[in-house]
């Protein structure tokens, strides 16, 4: 709540229920039922998920959501793991996050206590747990952990967040058989039923695990098993509710009309770019001290917005980093696309002539620009998604 003073007088502002820098938890959460319907469905069918979508489309919410609302009498955790870096630290990771879920359920108090010695378990907290032996293999450590768990039947679930960036790492500073022997040990993990029985992983991506195993290994089927779920952006009824949501009880008032012209001025309705549009167009009536947006007001918050680059530059600096020998190829078509609003299937062959890449050409298109939710086809018409990310790209990289 905010008081706004202008000529002796004061008005009080509640801002719209938004979050646009971490996840959105307890009441910022607006819930995907239907998602985590679907993820719990395979989880309780034993297969290990692969959650993907682009940033800021909501997937940690739902399963932070998921982990912490479990109505199943499984284990659960969540955590981001982009930090670790090396086999060693995704295995004590797992061993450590291993530890704090069972805590958190209050059971198999033998095995908490057996670990608690052999690892040095110290600054135990509420899912905050450091484990100070160091001179361990915690990859053994783990599969010893699961065999363990056998004996009990207690199932864990770990929802592991920005795994391809981790798999990417080890690949870049261990090289290619570190990052092997982790996608064979997760094909052990998913395949042997013993293993599956007490252990679900569900990893998170913001960008195609994939492109980064083909590069790994030169193939992607070392994780065709996966069960894939995708979280789309939200159908127009949902981004209407989740509006409503988002406005309960704030001072901003939006008519009907108004709505819709917000939603039609985002079009692409990731929950992520709703709430930056509507926090910029909450900052403009704040100070203005006037309460009703209008469509004027939207058309100049969108403005503001688009020249607020840390908003956008992940979908930029993703394609650079992962792709960095087919970037030039892949910002081009985004580029040509952004400015003529879409382009055909022959145009893009055409830019694909222009960069030496006739062999790989639609594999890229396919699979990178499409799958990771920059373009979309139809009747081999692309253009953008979003046409947030359509008007940035065009002012970021102009056709000159």
């Amino acid at each position: 709540m905010y008081l706004w003073q202008q000529k002796h007088c004061y008005m009080e502002w509640k801002r719209p229920n938004t979050i646009t820098g971490s996840a959105a938890e307890g009441s910022k959460y607006f819930r995907r039922e239907d998602i985590e319907d679907r993820l719990w469905n395979e989880i309780d069918k034993n297969n290990h998920v692969l959650f993907l979508a682009p940033r800021r489309v909501g997937k940690s919410s739902i399963v932070k959501h998921m982990a912490k609302n479990n109505v199943h009498s499984f284990a659960c955790l969540y955590e981001d793991i982009e930090s670790d870096s090396s086999i060693q630290d995704f295995y004590r990771r797992l061993c450590r996050m291993t530890y704090v879920a069972l805590s958190v359920v209050g059971k198999n108090k033998s095995l908490l206590s057996k670990w608690l010695k052999k690892w040095r378990i110290t600054s135990i907290g509420k899912e905050k747990i450091t484990i100070e032996k160091n001179d361990l293999d915690y990859r053994k450590e783990f599969f010893d952990l699961l065999r363990d768990l056998q004996v009990q039947r207690q199932k864990i679930v770990l929802f592991l967040d920005e795994f391809p960036d981790v798999l990417w790492k080890i690949y870049k500073r261990h090289g290619n058989d570190d990052a092997e022997i982790l996608l064979n040990d997760l094909r052990t993990l998913r395949q042997t039923k013993a293993f599956k029985d007490v252990f679900v992983m569900v990893l998170l991506g913001s960008v195609g695990l994939s492109h980064i195993v083909k590069k790994v290994t030169g193939r992607a089927d070392k994780v065709n098993d996966l069960h894939k779920e995708y979280l789309y952006a939200l159908k127009p009824t949902q981004a209407m509710a989740f509006l409503d949501y988002l406005m309960k009880d704030a001072t901003m008032q939006i008519d009907d009309e108004t709505k819709k012209y917000l939603l039609d001025k985002i079009g692409h309705f990731i929950p992520y770019y709703i709430q930056l549009t509507i926090e910029e167009c909450d900052d403009l009536l704040f100070e203005e001290q006037r309460p009703e947006l209008t469509k004027p007001d939207i058309d100049k918050a969108y403005k503001i917005l688009l020249k607020k680059h840390q908003y956008f530059e992940d979908w930029d600096s993703r394609l650079s980093k992962y792709f960095p020998h087919k970037y030039a190829y892949l910002s081009e078509v985004l580029s040509v696309c952004a400015a003529n609003n879409k382009l055909t299937i022959q145009e893009i062959y055409n830019i694909a002539l222009s960069h030496k890449n006739e062999t790989e050409w639609k594999a890229d298109l396919d699979d990178i620009l499409i799958a990771d939710g920059y373009i979309s086809d139809e009747d081999d018409q692309y253009q953008f998604n979003s046409p947030f990310l359509k008007d940035w790209w065009k002012s970021r990289h102009p056709i000159i």
